[in-house]
């Protein structure tokens, strides 16, 4: 049965995973599309035709493109202006351009036909640039609305072999002095890239909700259960707010009327303030309220700013994207840190989880970068150059979403496993309730059954020590003594009624020696423990039972007419409790090739595994024995108050 079951867990465990496989990647292929725009900028690898000239001081001089990295051309000081030519030789039905301005302004023209402009108004000199003053730079912001817009316009059919020029004018500030490059595409390409960027926002929307429907759920679990953490709520509402903050920016929260509450946009930048705040009250040590003070004055701060901004219609680099979130992250974790380190005591199931957090970390890690990178173009674009740049900017998204993304993922996974753990030591404490009933029933007609053998006993005794008279009367000394002897073998088959002064100890040892017994199983019992051993109830009822059942099912198995015993003895010394059980044993072929302790798990299956594990909880170690036809298992338990008071290992599948 152990067998079937460990193969049912196997094939289901790797259904499961196969199912992930396949959905993740069906994800995947439905994030990206094959009908993508076609970028016409230019760069150190490749370039795409592009003539150059420059409106500099005023003057207007031809220009060799250098660029200083990948993405920025090494530009003269004083440039107004750039103006990019070249000749279209695409051939797309219905063609479209589309570019990203960014704080400049652009005109567009294909031969000499101007086809967009941001400065409808404004006089044009006779080498085609136009001189712009402040006032023309203010309507440019005014129609803009925000620090960057998409802008998309159709070409004329007879496009191609035609001359396309495009003039990007810079700011005074010095905040731009790139010039804008375009995408070329038609009506499928822009359908795709919608839908394709709506799918990521699509999903993450529904995993949000789902998380933030399940961190409720949890906490109602715990009012039930009487342990409730108010601090799940603050998941709730990071969930929320991510749910918020990715209806927002997705394809259909922009062309929803969503995308007309601007308001709403004030807390999504926040997104990352109830994590922040929830890792804080995590925090046992002193510095557990200087955290949440600076959480708290980051997030007014940052709410000041955000109203500000949305009073004056502007975005910014703040809230997710500013350093006082980085710096806020960077306390917290520190902290975090801090106070692992200082938990030098933990047991050898805490550090095998720790290590396997750790390693969801690393695997989450891997997959962002690399999902990240592939994004970009490629790694180092990711994580050196664009990376740096922002930075540089003052705008820290690109460290900010992986940490906090990252964060909340491994919160999530620590929260449900922390929860399903506690479910699941209610469910053994029930079970073990459960055995206890059990057991305390079958102790109590054990002993309604002892009292009525004893009783039939004490009845027939009177018969037994008249025809022992008349035997001896005979001078039959040998008949008599016989007779003594099977009256003995009768006596000893007579249920015990105490063995232990531990109720859970003489409940469990009575109803499995007495089936011993019964059984002509020869039983020799020991057990010196006092009525309260110090040692947790539900540990104490999977050790002996599963150790006691092993023994019997070993001399079951043993061919009728050899040598059938059981042993047991516990004896209680100081802080130390010894467990001991020697049986009879059928010799077994099976597991040749395999060392003698390994042999016996695999014969036994989960029962010593858990009685392994309970042995290690209270500072011991299981000692096995495999001798000629004998089987042999003891622990010496110590009995400190701190293992006491744990939770029960697993019980026996």
């Amino acid at each position: 049965m152990e067998t079937e079951h460990r193969k049912q867990y196997i094939a289901g465990t790797v259904l499961l995973l196969a199912a992930a496989a396949l959905v993740l990647a069906v994800f995947s292929l439905l994030s990206r599309t094959e009908k993508e725009d076609i970028y016409l900028g230019d760069s150190p690898d490749k370039r795409n035709g592009w003539r150059y000239e420059l409106l500099v001081d005023g003057r207007v001089q031809a220009y060799e493109p250098v660029f200083a990295d990948d993405y920025v051309l090494a530009l003269p000081e004083g440039t107004e202006a750039v103006r990019i030519t070249r000749t279209m030789e695409e051939d797309i039905p219905r063609a479209e351009l589309e570019w990203m301005s960014y704080m400049d302004g652009v005109e567009v023209f294909l031969d000499d036909e101007p086809l967009h402009s941001d400065f409808p108004q404004t006089r044009r000199g006779s080498d085609g640039f136009v001189r712009l003053s402040e006032e023309d730079w203010s309507k440019v912001r005014r129609s803009q609305g925000t620090i960057w817009q998409m802008i998309r316009m159709s070409l004329p059919e007879d496009y191609q072999g035609r001359e396309l020029s495009m003039i990007t004018y810079f700011p005074e500030d010095g905040t731009v002095s790139m010039p804008e490059y375009p995408f070329l595409g038609d009506e499928d390409s822009t359908t795709a890239e919608f839908v394709v960027f709506s799918v990521r926002y699509d999903v993450a929307m529904t995993i949000y909700a789902l998380a933030a429907l399940l961190m409720a759920g949890m906490f109602l679990l715990d009012i039930h259960n009487n342990g409730a953490d108010g601090k799940v709520l603050l998941l709730c509402l990071y969930f929320l707010m991510l749910f918020l903050n990715a209806a927002y920016i997705s394809g259909a929260g922009y062309y929803s009327v969503l995308s007309a509450h601007r308001g709403l946009q004030i807390f999504s930048e926040l997104y990352m303030m109830p994590l922040y705040l929830y890792l804080a009250l995590r925090v046992t040590g002193r510095w557990k309220w200087p955290l949440c003070g600076l959480v708290a004055a980051w997030v007014g701060y940052e709410g000041v700013q955000g109203v500000l901004r949305y009073q004056k219609d502007l975005d910014g680099a703040a809230g997710s994207m500013g350093p006082g979130a980085l710096l806020v992250f960077l306390a917290v974790a520190a902290a975090f840190c801090a106070e692992t380190a200082r938990q030098r005591e933990r047991t050898r199931a805490e550090n095998r989880l720790f290590f396997n957090y750790g390693l969801i970390a690393a695997a989450l890690t891997a997959v962002y970068v690399f999902e990240r990178a592939r994004a970009w173009g490629s790694l180092h674009g990711y994580l050196v150059d664009g990376v740096w740049m922002s930075l540089s900017m003052g705008n820290c998204w690109p460290v900010i979403t992986p940490v906090t993304d990252i964060t909340s993922y491994m919160t999530v996974i620590v929260v449900v496993t922390e929860v399903v753990r506690r479910t699941i030591r209610t469910s053994r404490t029930v079970d073990v309730l459960r055995e206890r009933s059990r057991l305390t029933m079958e102790g109590y007609e054990r002993m309604l059954k002892a009292e009525e053998a004893t009783n039939a006993a004490n009845h027939e005794m009177r018969h037994h020590v008249t025809a022992l008279a008349g035997i001896l009367r005979d001078g039959d000394l040998a008949r008599a003594e016989e007779y003594v002897s099977s009256l003995t073998d009768e006596l000893d088959r007579l249920p015990t009624v105490r063995y232990s002064r531990n109720v859970l100890v003489n409940t469990i040892a009575g109803a499995y020696l007495d089936q011993a017994k019964a059984e002509g199983i020869r039983v020799e019992c020991t057990l010196n423990v006092p009525a309260e051993l110090g040692i947790a109830d539900e540990d104490l009822s999977v050790f002996l039972t599963n150790l006691l059942e092993n023994a019997l099912h070993a001399c079951r198995r043993i061919e009728p007419g050899k040598a059938r015993y059981i042993r047991l003895k516990m004896d209680k010394h100081e802080n130390f409790l010894f467990i001991g059980c020697t049986n009879s044993a059928a010799d077994e072929q099976e597991g040749e090739g395999l060392d003698g302790e390994e042999r016996v798990f695999r014969r036994h299956g989960y029962g010593l595994e858990a009685m392994r594990q309970i042995a290690e909880k209270y500072s011991s170690i299981l000692l096995l024995d495999r001798g000629e036809g004998e089987f042999s298992v003891k622990s010496n338990f110590s009995l400190r108050p701190a293992r006491a008071s744990q939770s029960a290992g697993p019980r026996d599948g």
